[in-house]
């Protein structure tokens, strides 16, 4: 190991995904590369003009010699460089006259017990001094955490995730719980094992297999869905995630720490064919007890069937149109029904939207005021979108139950909404844990009303309680299947419901008015498959995926110049994340055309977020909200609190405070969130492309799906009919013949693993 000291010039490059720098500097006389991880270059400071002592080696690489190095300090006064390069408007001016004035010794007394004592010196304001103090206390943190996680293999852009998720006691959190690191995304198992081990955690010990079961059966919630899982898959799990090639946990430790988690009330075991956490197992049994309650015929009929006939028949002359029987059954099974719960399945094109409004219709005329009736939706633009559809007040569920931070809620069993009708549209969204909350807060004599369609993709999380409800024999419930077309040019519905089926749509290379298929092809491909390396295989299909790539871009200028509102009108839905044909390419790409100009911009990790551009939310996570009033500036916003903001929901960026570092995003409510640079990539990123789960519950005028081979394995039916349907106009596929095929016949078998489906 060799030392040197490097004065920076130039930061030359960022992996903004792990860290590693490549820096010019003066080392000497000599012009010296240094390459590594550097925690400095988290926070966004500014390294120019800093000397640091690298601990490293000597390598030569095809950009010729370079300093190699494992270990970094900064040498420069470490108050001056916090000062001058990390506390944002500031400067290198201010900074030494702050020094001159107090001493390095001091001056780290004073920004360590009485901060407040800078308000003495001319030029420190409050507003400064809320600067400095924030900074210096998250520079510390950080210092510490990277200090402590960096020689364990996590990355500098981790530490920014894990800071955002622990805060200040990040590290007391971690040494207490060194697993609680599987909470943030991109962290797995094995490396808050790997952290565990080397704090001296046992190899076999129990705790490390409770850790384990834990870990296992929220997975199984959060990424497939499954609120319980069999003992023998499990045990198959634990042994591929806590084995190696040298040490081996006895399985019988397995179903001992097992049989303890359950006398402790920590998991439930069902008939020994079971296993799961306590609270799914608590709130889907909730529900359960729930839906058969409320679907107990015990109330007095709210109209007779003369008049909810006479009622059909004038919206039928209002609107201009007869009901279908379908949809009539509905209407009567409300109208003159004894019970307290009410389901509408029906796939895309049945009516649905319509029927809702028809049927609140019937209920603000003869049982209640209009006051009196909500809606609700688990997404903004769901809630957004059902309330501009029925002309009744909508929320979202969180919104509605007044979520109040820490999984709290205002409303709830011990003060339940005060509605007599509540309706929930897209309820095939809602999963285990929020449908229970919005369950616990639903009065008995209130009529809940669900609406969905079973045959979109299930929720994100654990559960699936409407697909699941809807089968149950107790149950009121209509389910729609005649599809209605506008026209005969308009064939989107009907093809969609084709794909449901796992059938291919007849002449789907004619140009409809609402769907477009544009053939972007390999000629001759699975000959050459036969007859090619796959290095020129790769090529052949990389070229491919950049004409694709390029209709697409050419689809997007097309809408900005005929588009009243462009960026919110026209959406780009993907199957993965990552490649040519990811969101991470394409919203770079995207942003240049819907955005390419903006008075206000900043950049971390390698990302550039504009005022004016379309964002989505990553996490489900408690964020700095407040009502917005149309027009005002964001930043002047008052009642602040903290509110739940979920995965998936997406708005605009309208504010951009370089000097505090803060960004202020709008939601469709409207709602305006407060976020801090350091959340993008993490928290937020772009939202001109995403993931059709990022998608659901939202619908778009204009929708351009690319469809190419490679992304074979994670196309299927159910994905494809959920993203095409999210086009209100029109919908544009562009790609290969083959991918089309497959996302239109590979049918979606999948079942979720709940105790709902069982009982």
């Amino acid at each position: 190991m060799e030392t040197i000291n490097l004065k920076i010039k130039r930061v030359s490059y960022v992996n903004s995904d792990n860290g590693y720098v490549v820096l010019k500097g003066e080392s000497g006389r000599r012009l010296v590369t240094a390459v590594g991880t550097l925690p400095e270059a988290l926070d966004g400071g500014k390294l120019a003009g800093t000397e640091f002592e690298f601990s490293g080696s000597w390598e030569m690489s095809k950009f010729g010699r370079q300093f190699a190095f494992v270990k970094a300090r900064i040498i420069t006064n470490e108050i001056f460089y916090f000062l001058a390069k990390v506390v944002k408007g500031l400067g290198d001016k201010l900074a030494r006259k702050l020094l001159e004035h107090y001493g390095e010794k001091e001056l780290t007394k004073i920004l360590e017990n009485n901060p407040e004592k800078l308000l003495e010196f001319k030029g420190i304001k409050e507003k400064k001094l809320k600067q400095i103090t924030t900074s210096w206390g998250k520079q510390k943190n950080l210092r510490t955490l990277s200090e402590f996680l960096l020689p364990h293999g996590i990355t500098p852009n981790l530490l920014i995730r894990i800071y955002n998720a622990f805060g200040d006691d990040a590290v007391k959190k971690i040494q207490l719980n060194p697993y609680s690191l599987t909470d943030i995304r991109g962290i797995g198992f094995k490396t808050a094992d790997e952290i565990a081990q080397k704090l001296g955690l046992d190899f076999a010990s129990g705790y490390r297999v409770e850790a384990a079961i834990n870990h296992l059966l929220l997975e199984a919630g959060d990424q497939d869905g499954h609120t319980y899982v069999v003992p023998e898959t499990l045990y198959i799990q634990l042994s591929e995630l806590l084995d190696n090639e040298t040490d081996k946990v006895d399985p019988t430790t397995f179903e001992q720490v097992v049989r303890t988690m359950q006398k402790a009330e920590k998991i439930v075991i069902e008939q020994d064919q079971r296993i799961a956490l306590k609270a799914f197992h608590y709130m889907e049994n909730y529900l359960e007890t729930f839906f058969r309650n409320r679907s107990q015929e015990r109330f007095q009929p709210l109209l007779t069937a003369d008049t909810v006939d006479h009622f059909i028949d004038q919206q039928q002359q209002h609107l201009n149109f007869s009901l279908a029987p379908q949809q009539r059954r509905i209407i009567n099974m409300i109208g003159t029904g004894k019970c307290r719960l009410y389901a509408l399945s029906g796939f895309a094109g049945t009516g649905k939207s319509t029927l809702a409004r028809i049927i609140l219709n019937l209920l603000v005329e003869n049982y209640c005021e209009r006051k009196q009736i909500t809606c609700c939706a688990f997404t903004g633009m769901a809630a957004a979108r059902v309330r501009k559809l029925s002309g009744f007040q909508a929320y979202t569920i969180h919104s509605l139950l007044k979520y109040q931070g820490d999984n709290r809620f205002e409303f709830n069993r011990d003060k339940p909404l005060p509605y007599k009708v509540i309706l929930l549209d897209e309820a095939g969204m809602v999963n285990t844990q929020i449908f229970y909350r919005l369950a616990q807060a639903v009065r008995p004599e209130t009529i809940f009303i669900m609406i969905g369609d079973p045959a979109q993709l299930p929720p994100i999380g654990a559960g699936n309680v409407f697909s699941d409800i809807i089968t149950k024999p107790y149950l009121a419930h209509t389910s729609l299947t005649q599809i209605f077309r506008q026209s005969e040019d308009s064939v989107l519905v009907h093809f969609a419901n084709i794909i449901r089926k796992g059938e291919m749509p007849p002449d789907y290379e004619q140009s409809y008015q609402d769907f477009i298929f544009m053939r972007e092809d390999i000629p001759n491909y699975f000959q050459l498959k036969k007859e090619l390396p796959e290095k020129e295989l790769r090529e052949i299909r990389n070229m491919c995926n950049e004409r694709i790539r390029k209709l697409i871009l050419e689809l997007a200028a097309k809408a900005v110049n005929r588009l009243k509102f462009p960026t919110w009108d026209f959406q780009v839905l993907t199957p993965v994340r990552r490649g040519p044909l990811g969101t991470e390419v394409l919203n770079h790409q995207l942003q240049n055309v819907f955005n390419p100009d903006s008075p206000c911009q900043t950049e971390r990790f390698g990302t550039i977020f504009k005022v004016d551009d379309k964002v989505v939310h990553l996490q489900n996570k408690d964020m700095e909200c407040a009502r917005y009033q149309t027009g005002a500036s964001p930043s002047h916003t008052g009642g602040w609190r903290r509110q739940r903001i979920f995965n998936g929901f997406v708005g605009i960026i309208k504010e951009i405070d370089l000097e505090n570092e803060l960004f202020y995003v709008i939601y469709p409510g409207p709602l305006v969130v407060r976020y801090n640079f350091d959340h993008i990539r993490d928290i937020i990123d772009l939202a001109y492309c995403l993931t059709v789960h990022k998608a659901q519950g939202s619908q778009y005028k204009y929708v351009a799906i690319p469809l190419s081979n490679s992304h074979f394995m994670m196309l299927n039916n159910k994905w494809f009919y959920t993203a095409i349907t999210r086009a209100e106009k029109k919908v544009y596929l562009i790609g290969q013949t083959f991918a089309l095929k497959r996302g239109c016949t590979n049918a979606d078998t999948t079942i979720r693993n709940t105790f709902l489906s069982l009982n």
